[in-house]
């Protein structure tokens, strides 16, 4: 621990660490101001507009069931508090979903498209910053470790005093950890307590999220720190470990993730959004025939043992409106549930792509600790099918349960619109966030072990 403290003294005293911590935590608050606010404005929205839909809905004319379910109304996707240190995929997904009779509608509303150049640019957000900033400052701080005292000649007084070179080392990196968690976790820390006390998310549910997410920064972070500490070994100046960690910094977090992504899409196909939907009409053209409408009351009327539907103890057209539901239902559900399937294959294949730069590792798992992941809108826009479906089948439940003779026409009014409840999504589980986690984090780990592995025995060769 003396060592330790000891060069972590000899940190904090240096003027790069000073210089890099302003010019990061310049950063690090401009990016969280631009999606602090963005986060505000949201709330306020979904708020205001899902209060105003829920009056709209209850306030309707009284009218037919089924044309109070073609009436509709939108829903909207709270978004994660922390979303404000990763917004991840909330940008490009789409917020907001009309739902309304027979129609499986999109998911529309992407923020991105009012988004400024600073988050054009990938830099809108504090996970931005960290994936691209830190390990330029974790190279700055780190490349010189070995190297500048090498060409000093301070390494070999050192060693020649006695000092172990693996100590040495640990101590060294251990010192530069924790002046990254001061220059790097602290900041985050504070900014995403804030977020979450700010947008209601219980503290135990928020802090564990928000301290895992820290952790991962942390580790991306650690494995940049361990990269310029070995090529500090290895380099026979500080200014030739300089070069070699920023062409590796290249490598990594600008050009490796552009070709693991492309590899990742050639690899792991997933079916179009333009297929799925011409699966989805083919499915609905056999069933929507007259003759085949026609087929379905001669066989309802067959099942109640009756030939007049003035006989039948329920309304025909009710029954065969929820009828058709259920079949419109099991063709969402088989081809929405395969394109969203592929989608969710390849989200996993990009956590393994992290294998190929640890940048890709790292995002993986900051969305899916940060609760903005694809697997979270996914579950939004089911969780919005099922509210959909819901107040189709309560609609057509009522008209099937009051059948009309004799000329009469049902009319409901407000009593049954009360019966729909307020759209009240949850978000996916921490338990399922963390199972999610388990290959990204895997992968990161094994680019802190497999880089502290090869510098083991460069460290064991050092001599005075």
């Amino acid at each position: 621990m003396r060592r330790v403290a000891a060069e972590l003294g000899l940190i904090l005293r240096d003027a790069r660490l000073r210089w890099t911590g302003g010019v990061l935590a310049l950063l690090l608050v401009v990016a969280g101001l631009g999606t602090w606010r963005e986060a505000v404005r949201y709330a306020a929205e979904v708020e205001r507009i899902g209060l105003a839909e829920r009056a709209r809905w209850l306030g309707q004319d009284e009218k037919n069931p089924h044309s109070a379910d073609h009436f509709g109304l939108w829903v909207f996707r709270p978004s994660a508090p922390l979303a404000v240190l990763d917004p991840g995929t909330e940008p490009y997904t789409g917020r907001m979903v009309r739902v309304e009779a027979h129609v499986f509608n999109d998911a529309v509303y992407r923020a991105v498209q009012d988004a400024g150049p600073l988050a054009r640019a990938g830099l809108g957000s504090p996970a931005d910053i960290v994936q691209l900033v830190v390990p330029l400052a974790a190279i700055l701080l780190g490349f010189a470790a070995f190297a500048a005292d090498r060409e000093r000649g301070t390494l070999r007084l050192a060693l020649g005093n006695g000092a172990a070179p693996g100590p040495l080392f640990a101590g060294r990196f251990a010192a530069l950890l924790c002046a990254t968690v001061l220059v790097v976790g602290l900041p985050l820390l504070a900014l995403g307590g804030l977020a979450a006390a700010r947008f209601g998310l219980p503290g135990w549910q928020a802090w564990p999220r928000l301290l895992a997410w820290v952790a991962a920064q942390i580790g991306y972070a650690a494995v940049f720190l361990l990269l310029a500490m070995l090529l500090s070994l290895t380099a026979r100046t500080a200014r030739g470990a300089l070069a070699a960690a920023l062409a590796v910094w290249v490598l990594l977090c600008v050009a490796a993730p552009r070709l693991a992504a492309l590899g990742v899409e050639t690899l792991v196909p997933a079916r179009s959004y333009a297929e799925t939907r011409a699966r989805i009409e083919a499915g609905f053209r056999a069933h929507r025939t007259a003759e085949a409408s026609d087929a379905r009351a001669r066989e309802v009327l067959a099942r109640y043992g009756v030939e007049d539907p003035d006989a039948l103890p329920v309304d025909l057209r009710g029954l065969m409106m929820t009828e058709n539901e259920q079949h419109n239902f099991a063709v969402y559900d088989r081809e929405f549930g395969a394109f969203f399937a592929g989608l969710a294959a390849r989200e996993r294949a990009y956590g393994w792509a992290g294998l190929a730069t640890p940048r890709l590792a790292l995002q993986a798992l900051s969305q899916i600790l940060a609760g903005t992941d694809f697997a979270q809108h996914a579950h939004f826009v089911w969780t919005a099918e099922a509210y959909r479906r819901g107040i189709s089948e309560r609609m057509n439940a009522e008209i099937r349960d009051n059948p009309q003779r004799g000329g009469r026409l049902l009319v409901a009014g407000p009593a049954l619109w009360r019966t729909v409840p307020p759209f009240d999504p949850a978000p996916l589980p921490l338990a399922r966030s963390l199972r999610d986690a388990q290959v990204p984090a895997l992968v990161l780990a094994l680019w802190i072990g497999l880089l502290a592995g090869a510098a083991a025995p460069l460290v064991r060769r050092l001599r005075p």
